[in-house]
């Protein structure tokens, strides 16, 4: 009998990438302050290497951490968090604005604040191309949707 998954397939023994993907388990020991040391071959994979940025996302209810690369090493980034008005276009404002200083966005996220009309974005983005930041932090201020802003450079 063909599985379900191949019924699509001119060839039932060819598993289509998608489901031919394997997640690797390695138990690994905690050293000192909370060190993990990642075996050499999956390190290599994930591309972690010295300097390399990863974004570290913790869910203590799972007691799970999941981590994943944002920048290779030599870029030089910045955490932006936003509060901002709750409409249509806002987040498109804010990107072209990046955009327009040569601010490259690797990572980005955005949610409601509960019911009161305002919205929380959080980025890291790539400030390699930005010539001075004040001014970019400037800029995001004086855009009439823009409650708040924090930009802090990551070193």
């Amino acid at each position: 009998m063909v599985p379900v998954w191949a019924a699509n397939f001119k060839n039932p023994f060819i598993v289509p990438c998608e489901l031919a993907i394997m997640r690797h388990y390695e138990i690994v020991k905690i050293k000192r302050d909370g060190a993990v040391e990642i075996p050499m071959d999956y390190a290599y994979e994930l591309g972690l290497l010295e300097g390399a940025y990863f974004l570290i996302e913790v869910d203590t209810d799972l007691n799970e951490i999941h981590m994943e690369r944002i920048a290779l090493p030599g870029k030089r980034l910045a955490e932006v968090e936003l509060v901002v008005e709750d409409r249509p276009g806002v987040l498109a404002k804010i990107s072209g604005l990046f955009g327009r200083h040569g601010v490259n966005i690797l990572f980005s996220e955005s949610e409601e604040l509960s019911a009161i009309g305002l919205a929380g974005i959080v980025a890291v983005v790539d400030i390699g191309g930005v010539g001075n930041l004040d001014d970019l932090r400037r800029e995001l201020e004086s855009l009439p949707e823009v409650r708040e802003v924090y930009l802090n450079p990551l070193d």
